[in-house]
């Protein structure tokens, strides 16, 4: 999947559970790679194999961009409740 199919699909599933985002929240690294910025301190970097955000704790979080609609339902998790990430991130792999 490329990057910018995931990105896509990610922006999709959080539309869906009502976290809409613009073409503005999306910025392009030099990488190539990009990261979508939701919330002051909640940017989500979007890679070959992983999204990835800094979680609770400053702790990276990793979710497999083959399954853009669970990192969305944790990341949706954070984006309401930036305080109750479960430990260990509920799903997301750490690093």
């Amino acid at each position: 999947m490329t990057v910018e199919r995931a990105l896509g699909e990610l922006r999709r599933e959080l539309h869906v559970l009502g976290v809409p985002t613009e073409e503005r929240d999306v910025f392009w690294m030099r990488s190539g790679d990009p990261m979508l910025s939701l919330a002051p301190g909640l940017v989500v970097w979007v890679g070959a194999e992983w999204f990835r955000w800094i979680g609770e704790r400053c702790r990276w979080r990793y979710h497999a961009v083959g399954d853009p609609a669970g990192a969305a339902r944790l990341i949706h998790r954070i984006h309401r409740h930036p305080r109750e990430e479960p430990p260990g991130g509920g799903g997301a792999a750490q690093r």
